[in-house]
Formats: C-alpha cells, structure tokens, sequence
C-alpha cells in the first residue's frame, strides 16, 4: 500500500487530452460554415471518448486483479484505515472523467451528446461516493 493521500486533483494529462482539438477549433472554427455547427467536434470528441473509456477500462480491470492478489496478504495483516490503493485510483479515474467533460463544455458541446460518455460515466460512478467520503 502506498501512504499517498487520496487524490484531490484531476490528473494533469486529463488537460492534454483535447488541446489539439482545442487548438484547432480556435483556428477554424470561425471558418467552419453554421449549417455544419459543431457535430465535426462531436464526432472527434467520439471517437476520443471511446479510447478514453477503453484505457479506464482496462486500468480498472488491472486495479481489481491486483486487489484479488492481494487479498490473502490484506486477511493475515490488521487492516489499515483509510482509503485502499485501488479506492485512490478510481478516485482519481472520477477526477480525471470530470475534468474531461468539463473541457468538452470548454469547446462548446454538451457531454451527453457524445457517443460513449455514458459509458466512461459507469466506469468512474463508483468513486462519486468516495469522494463524499473525503
């Protein structure tokens, strides 16, 4: 277990996702014509998600294996308090997912309307009630 505190921040990789997107919005979308509005960000934005939900995915399911090894040696040791290793990591997962939709807002599209944000929002649920526990 690592003495880490339980995140409290969104990761700063999470800001880097969408800077190209950003970027290149800024530059073009002034160029972009109204009867094509932002569904060119949605679709991007889609395709992102769905490559971010796939890594939280897998991180996840990495995170549960290690916790099941590790359950033998957790039963013959006295349990520590506080938040366990795998608890900090979707914790942070959450953080991080917040982060994101907040970009996609920053680039001017609701996050419901994107393909696959439902499902990085069930990967990263279980943490909302940890961080009402902090």
């Amino acid at each position: 277990m690592t003495n880490r505190p339980p995140p409290t921040h969104a990761s700063p990789y999470v800001k880097t996702i969408l800077r190209p997107l950003k970027e290149f919005s800024n530059e073009f979308s002034l160029r972009t014509p109204d009867y094509i509005g932002n569904e060119w960000q949605v679709s991007v934005l889609t395709a992102v998600t769905d490559r971010y939900a796939t890594a939280v995915e897998e991180l996840i399911t990495t995170v549960q294996r290690t916790e099941v090894a590790l359950q033998n040696r957790r039963t013959r040791r006295v349990a520590s308090a506080g938040t366990s290793d795998g608890d900090k990591v979707k914790l942070q997962l959450f953080l991080d997912f917040q982060a994101f939709c907040k970009d996609m807002q920053e680039l001017g599209v609701d996050p419901s309307s994107v393909e696959g944000i439902a499902k990085l929002r069930n990967l990263t649920d279980e943490a909302k009630m940890l961080q009402a526990l902090k």
